[in-house]
């Protein structure tokens, strides 16, 4: 039963996010980012949310919360609940690193506020030369916080709902409204997040179940509760401090 939730998930996904991408990709992708983007400068209080939006407290803090609820929920089935958990801890390494072999190899695509004669509101605090040189396709954010909504998802149906939610209107549009990417950058995106997450979470899980890492760090809370900590805080800034530290690998 869950495999077959599993491939119609796939499916659906690839059908109402797949073919609409390629048609914006070639046709619309222009008038819906002028259209998004001319939201801008209509309303101070809408230019303040869409600043914050990129903040992490907006951005990531709410898959912490949720890791971490979670964690220390359902006391009936916890340890299928951890253990999922930790599998999804995983599955951040290819979201992230998947999403920038492509982006890199694949043909460049200049971002919005970097495209030559295109007439676009830009917002003050955004900083155009951070990622002057990388391409916009796919976008990392909608396919890592997208696919962390759905693993949220395959383990509690409310809290995921609600992340889904979260990825697609908090995290990706408002990248769209500022320039960082084009729609279909983020549509790509949030399918690559879908497919690696529905093919590769119900093994990880097994594998994190198989490693009996859950009850090692229960019975070492003193090492693996900062350790798993440590783990959500670099998700959560989408494994900035590893950029750094290894630029050639990840950036």
């Amino acid at each position: 039963m869950a495999s077959l939730l599993a491939g119609a998930l796939l499916a659906a996904a690839w059908i109402v996010v797949g073919i609409p991408a390629l048609l914006l990709h070639n046709n619309m992708d222009m008038e819906l980012f002028r259209l998004l983007n001319g939201w801008l400068g209509q309303s101070v209080i809408f230019d303040k949310v869409i600043d914050l939006a990129d903040s992490m407290i907006v951005k990531s803090v709410p898959f912490m919360v949720a890791f971490w609820g979670l964690w220390f929920w359902n006391p009936t089935n916890r340890a299928q609940t951890r253990n999922a958990l930790v599998a999804m801890l995983f599955l951040t390494v290819p979201l992230i690193g998947i999403t920038r072999a492509i982006a890199d190899h694949a043909p460049f695509s200049h971002r919005p506020f970097h495209t030559e004669g295109l007439e676009m509101h830009l917002q003050e605090s955004v900083n155009t030369a951070l990622l002057d040189g990388w391409s916009s396709m796919p976008s990392d954010h909608a396919s890592l916080f997208m696919g962390l909504a759905v693993a949220f998802f395959c383990i509690h149906r409310v809290v995921g709902a609600f992340l889904v939610f979260w990825a697609m209107f908090l995290v990706s549009v408002p990248r769209i409204i500022v320039g960082f990417h084009w729609p279909s950058d983020i549509m790509v995106g949030w399918l690559l997040g879908v497919t690696i997450v529905i093919l590769l979470l119900s093994p990880a899980t097994k594998i994190a179940e198989r490693s009996g890492i859950v009850p090692y760090f229960e019975d070492r809370e003193a090492i693996g509760y900062p350790l798993l900590f440590i783990a959500t805080y670099e998700v959560a800034r989408m494994f900035e401090n590893i950029r750094k530290l290894i630029p050639d690998t990840l950036s």
